[in-house]
Order: C-alpha cells, then structure tokens, then sequence
C-alpha cells in the first residue's frame, strides 16, 4: 500500500484526536467543535505541502507539482459540493410563475 493511500488512522496517537463531545452539545456546537479542529489540521497538512518547494532537498516536475495539486483541489470541489447541495435540497419548490398564471386568466 503506497503512502497516498495508507490509513492516518495507524498513525494517530491520543494527542491527536477529535475535541471530546459535551453531554449537552447541539448539532451546531458539534459541527463547530469538530469543524475547527478538523480545519485547523487540514491547513496544517496543507502547509506542509510548501516544505517540498524547496529545490535542495527535492526534486519534481511541473507534472508532478501540477497532479498533486488537481488531485486536492478536486477532492475540495467534491466535498464544497455536498455542502452546496444540502444547502440547494432545502430551498427547492416548484412554480410555473408568471406565464403559468397568464395563460390561466385567459
């Protein structure tokens, strides 16, 4: 199994876990709580991406520097996506508007 795809769960340690979850703690708060802490780790990673910029001590391609960067940005439009259509589900409702209305007083 190469690193890409390899469980972080193996290399998490008691430090590393999720805020523990208060006994009268809303969906809301939950959200918050593990939302940041969740956030706060992925631009962590994400930082550290800018340590293989430098030209010393690796070497890539611009096809390499290029794949990484489509894969993480796709796996971020993929997951934006979900929130926006959760968002879109509970604004839907049906209208035959104006026209509907016109033809019907005729």
């Amino acid at each position: 199994m190469n690193n890409v795809t390899k469980n972080t769960a193996e290399n998490t340690t008691a430090q590393e876990t999720e805020p523990a979850a208060k006994t009268d703690e809303t969906k809301a708060d939950k959200f918050i709580r593990i939302g940041e802490y969740r956030m706060n780790k992925a631009i962590d990673a994400i930082g550290r991406l800018e340590n293989l910029t430098n030209r010393s001590a690796y070497e890539y391609t611009q096809e390499q520097a290029e794949a990484m960067f489509s894969v993480l940005e796709q796996r971020v439009a993929d997951i934006k996506a979900k929130f926006t259509a959760a968002k879109q589900k509970e604004g839907v409702s049906f209208s035959f508007g104006t026209k509907a209305g016109q033809e019907g007083a005729r």
